[in-house]
């Protein structure tokens, strides 16, 4: 089993199957995840993990927390770093944090309340690191940062989730193991060059869909009160 910190650290006998259980989901989903099929990739007993977390639901409330706690570190070391980059691949930068990858898309793609407060520190996470890239002359501006965040995010998650289909499994791995570095090889130059030179030559398809699309209304003038504007006032009388 990998775990999600380093081997010196945190090898209790609860953190064992905190660890067994991030992994775990990971690779087949909370709703597939057993107490007993966790306990036995941990090494212990199913009533062990009961003692320790009370149920399969107080188990993966723990999991979740890790995960946010360790998100939260690497969002603290990036902005001390004043690096650009986003929460995924600050965790793929990090061996040992590997594990946090396929949890964070599994858990995603399963939904619940946790997956949309977690998509949400990922867009937030990406949205202010694009910022940082568009001050610093690394990344060129867009009329929407958080749409942008949001489309990069999109484009991350679903190359973790698909991948798969064009990646046969390793030697030895399981099928639902997911190949960070063989991702990595195969699509890193492609998406790079992609975002770094483009696709089109031209603007002649964004033009035209621009031109498609409804002009956005006006937006008010907040010099004008409309409760003593003429025009508002007059349109009050006659009704």
């Amino acid at each position: 089993m990998s775990s999600v910190h380093s081997p010196a650290a945190d090898l209790t006998a609860r953190a064992r199957i905190r660890d067994s259980a991030i992994v775990y989901i990971g690779r087949h989903g909370w709703r597939a995840a057993t107490v007993r099929a966790i306990a036995t990739d941990a090494g212990v007993s199913a009533a062990l993990v009961i003692h320790h977390f009370g149920s399969k639901d107080g188990l993966r409330e723990a999991c979740d927390a890790h995960v946010t706690g360790l998100i939260d570190e690497l969002s603290r070391q990036a902005a001390e770093n004043l690096g650009v980059g986003d929460t995924l691949d600050l965790i793929n930068a990090a061996p040992h944090l590997a594990p946090l990858t396929p949890y964070v898309v599994r858990t995603i793609g399963d939904g619940g309340e946790f997956a949309q407060r977690l998509w949400d520190r990922l867009v937030d996470d990406t949205e202010r690191y694009l910022r940082a890239a568009v001050a610093g002359g690394v990344a060129r501006p867009t009329d929407d940062e958080r749409v942008r965040a949001e489309l990069l995010v999109i484009f991350k998650l679903g190359t973790y989730q698909l991948a798969r289909y064009a990646l046969p499994p390793a030697n030895g791995a399981r099928p639902d193991d997911l190949d960070l570095a063989a991702i990595t090889d195969r699509y890193g130059v492609p998406a790079l060059e992609l975002f770094t030179h483009g696709l089109y030559r031209t603007s002649d398809y964004l033009d035209a869909f621009r031109a498609r699309r409804p002009a956005p209304d006006p937006a008010p003038d907040p010099t004008t009160d409309p409760a003593t504007d003429p025009a508002t006032a007059e349109s009050r009388q006659r009704s």
